[in-house]
Order: C-alpha cells, then structure tokens, then sequence
C-alpha cells in the first residue's frame, strides 16, 4: 500500500503503458483505445498516459485525434467493469446464432 501512493510509481507505470500504446498506435493504427482493468482506476494514470503518448509520438502520427483530442482516444471502458463479461456474452450470442 505505501508504494502504491508514490507518484513515481504510477509516473512510471504511465510511462511504460505509454510506451506500448505508442507502439499499438504504430502498428495497428486504431480508431480508439479502451484501457480497463484495476490499474486504471488509478485516476491520476490517464492523464500522465496520455501525456506521453503525445510525447513519445512527437507528431510523427498525424491524426486529430491524438493531436487534439487526446481524452476521447485513449478512454475507459463505457461498460466499466462489465465490459469483458458483457463482451463475452455477445460473442457467445454470435457463435450460438452462426449455427442456427
């Protein structure tokens, strides 16, 4: 718990999460990404995420979103913490219904 509330726990945690969406962002080139999980209920994360993301990318990616709307990119999950079961779920449907 005491390292837990040290900035420069989640300052580097930040920065290395960063460092793999910059890398998502290169390869895959995605509409949005959701980040969800209990580490991302740290609320101060998201900003110092996106901050380096920005950084990191140094405009090499010109995309407006990423540019100036950084804050609808890279986003929470709508679902909260239902959104892996209700995920599942509708697969599930799907699969259920491509053998009917």
């Amino acid at each position: 718990q005491e390292l837990m509330d040290k900035d420069e726990v989640w300052e580097l945690e930040a920065y290395y999460l960063a460092q793999a969406l910059v890398n998502y962002i290169l390869i895959l080139s995605p509409q949005r990404i959701i980040m969800g999980g209990g580490v991302m209920k740290q609320q101060q994360l998201f900003p110092l995420i996106r901050k380096n993301v920005q950084k990191f990318l140094n405009n090499y990616v010109y995309k407006k979103e990423i540019l100036e709307e950084i804050e609808k990119y890279i986003v929470y999950p709508g679902l909260g913490d239902d959104a892996g079961f209700i995920g599942s779920i509708a697969l599930g449907k799907i699969a259920l219904d491509s053998l009917k």
